[in-house]
């Protein structure tokens, strides 16, 4: 990349379109670890002396996240676990499980890989055919399991490597279906409820092509391959529009999530939430292993 590193005149690694700036490799990671650890404390998302549960599917967001924290603990006083759900995805999760395994054992982290045929008596392979579509399913599975999980771990806070492509993308999709529930709880963090642990999102204030720019920065390791569900979800069509607005307007993504979480957001009813908040998570889960119970 032509340029030079606004910090240290070194050479850019990675150009900064939002921010008009060019950072060096080290520059660039410092920069990305500082955003994480102001996101966390913006959000209020750890208190010092927490245990958090990091989702960690071996991508790169998952990687970048646990990676992330685990440099920021000290800091940030927190003691970190790891969660894999071994899916049962044919020619996927024999290759994931032992990457985010290696992920962990490299840190130091403690990992907990929960074998969803095993312990639960179903695979996602097994969800083909159901009246709704592969991916919705396995989110309202892996919302359950990592919840459940992180409540046995004695975890506070579950953390999941949601960036803000994925916040956006979820923002204009409950607002394309008028989902005011969704828009309620649309948040970077949300507190524990009942039997839900507190969940944040701490790359929430980061684009995705960051993360990627990270870990390889680094030399993680990270799944660099698709789930063989993802092709055709909805998600990369509205994250393709995001991609296109940002192009024509650098920062117009921070823009959004601004706008929403300070002036939308504080707007929506949020009345009805405590109520169906913990049956929206867990019940599509519940009935699923209902029916492979039967």
């Amino acid at each position: 990349m032509a340029g030079r590193c606004r910090v240290c005149g070194a050479p850019a690694y990675a150009r900064l379109e939002y921010a008009n700036l060019q950072l060096c490799r080290d520059d660039f990671v410092r920069f990305f670890e500082r955003r994480v650890e102001r996101t966390v404390e913006r959000y209020g998302m750890f208190e010092r002396g927490s245990r958090v549960a990091v989702a960690v599917s071996g991508g790169k967001d998952s990687v970048a996240l646990l990676h992330s924290l685990w440099k920021l603990r000290g800091k940030l006083g927190v003691e970190l676990v790891a969660i894999t759900i071994d899916l049962g995805i044919a020619g996927h999760s024999d290759r994931y499980v032992p990457l985010a395994r290696r992920v962990c054992e490299r840190l130091g982290v403690p990992c907990r890989v929960v074998d969803l045929r095993g312990e639960y008596g179903f695979s996602v392979d097994e969800l083909r055919g159901l009246r709704r579509p592969v991916c919705s399913l396995c989110g309202a599975v892996k919302r359950y399991v990592l919840n459940r999980e992180a409540r046995e771990l004695g975890a506070h806070v579950l953390a999941t490597g949601h960036n803000l492509d994925d916040f956006l993308a979820a923002l204009l999709q409950a607002y394309i279906r008028g989902d005011l529930r969704a828009l309620a709880k649309l948040r970077p963090y949300l507190p524990p409820e009942g039997k839900l642990v507190a969940r944040a999102k701490p790359l929430v204030e980061t684009p995705e092509r960051d993360t990627k720019l990270y870990v390889e920065a680094l030399g993680l390791e990270h799944v660099t391959w698709k789930c063989p569900y993802s092709s055709g979800a909805s998600s990369f069509e509205y994250k393709r529009v995001l991609d296109l607005l940002e192009l024509e307007h650098p920062s117009v993504k921070f823009q959004m999530l601004r706008s929403f979480l300070e002036r939308i957001q504080p707007l929506i009813s949020v009345r009805s939430r405590a109520s169906s908040h913990a049956l929206s998570v867990a019940s599509p889960a519940r009935a699923l292993f209902a029916s492979f119970a039967e």
